[in-house]
């Protein structure tokens, strides 16, 4: 670090030199974790400073472009991903930084600013921070999910893909009361994503998951749309390995089919392949899965259930009794 942090107060902020010392001090303090916060407050002060210093320039550029030159957004960018970098690093020790700062007015801005990648890294940041210290973001809520929900677009993918993987991390922090009015603004956007041919692998993944994220803090806003993603949603999470996210979207989806059994009816071979793609779930979303599949069984009978078993490939018929006993 000691040479790392000479060359950063050598350099001059409008000095180029500056975006790889920020872009390789983003990695080194996701990957230090705590160890970086001896270093980390004149490291944060001075992203926020190149973020207010571009965005001033771009208002200045804006009310008098004869007088002023467009700023180099790059500047901005950098500072955003290492904010992020720190964000994610630091978890909740940046708390102090984030309370003592104008981080979230700034985010506010950069994330209307017209240029796709400063929006693509102020939903990372956006995200980062919901993760670290949710209690600075929660006042602002009102003010970021309709410029989230406008990001839903996915002409530009990372763009999106950072949206919508903000408003899952919004999702699981909010109590469903207060993430209800939100889910218009997002859910038909999300719907339609997850349904569009040749959507990438990870957008795919990350939708699904915010759906489901979205169902399990608000079933009941979510439930009714069930038939329109189940078969899609399915498919995108069956290849992921297990993890929180996965975790937190079943959870919602079982929850969601708890709601609106019947939305799942048509598809629910698509949901037994999903179950299977579990290698360990939690004991208690294991037993979700498990009354979720007895139920469907005891409903339309053992010999309905053989004739339906039947169309499984072999795996997954074994991986269905050996763990779940149907």
């Amino acid at each position: 670090m000691p040479p790392l942090i000479t060359k950063w107060n050598v350099l001059k902020d409008e000095d180029k030199d500056l975006f790889p010392l920020l872009e390789c001090l983003s990695s080194v303090a996701t990957a230090l974790q705590s160890g970086f916060l001896p270093y980390s407050e004149p490291v944060y002060k001075r992203c926020l400073s190149l973020v207010e210093q571009t965005l001033n320039q771009t208002i200045a550029n804006t009310n008098h472009p004869d007088q002023f030159d467009p700023p180099d957004k790059d500047f901005m960018i950098v500072a955003l991903d290492l904010l992020s970098g720190l964000a994610e690093g630091l978890e909740a020790h940046i708390e102090n930084l984030v309370r003592n700062s104008n981080i979230l007015p700034l985010l506010y801005q950069c994330m209307q600013d017209p240029m796709p990648e400063v929006r693509q890294s102020s939903f990372a940041l956006l995200g980062d921070l919901t993760k670290a210290t949710f209690q600075h973001v929660r006042p602002f809520i009102g003010e970021f999910m309709p410029i989230l929900g406008q990001n839903l677009n996915p002409e530009f993918i990372s763009v999106c893909n950072n949206a919508t993987w903000a408003i899952g991390e919004i999702s699981i922090k909010m109590a469903g009361p207060e993430m209800k009015p939100f889910v218009p603004l997002v859910l038909t956007q999300l719907v339609q994503i997850i349904n569009r041919a040749n959507t990438p692998k990870t957008l795919l993944e990350n939708t699904a998951i915010t759906i489901g994220r979205l169902g399990y803090v608000c079933p009941q806003d979510v439930a009714p749309m069930l038939q329109q993603f189940i078969r899609q949603w399915c498919t995108s999470l069956r290849n992921i390995r297990d993890n929180e996210e996965k975790d937190s979207a079943f959870r919602g989806v079982c929850v969601m089919i708890g709601v609106n059994p019947a939305g799942v009816v048509q598809d629910f071979i698509f949901f037994c392949d999903a179950v299977a793609s579990w290698v360990s779930p939690k004991e208690d979303l294991k037993e979700m899965f498990y009354k979720i599949l007895h139920g469907f069984k005891n409903q339309v009978g053992d010999e309905n259930w053989q004739r339906f078993a039947e169309q499984f490939p072999a795996p997954l018929r074994e991986r269905l009794t050996q763990h779940y006993g149907v």
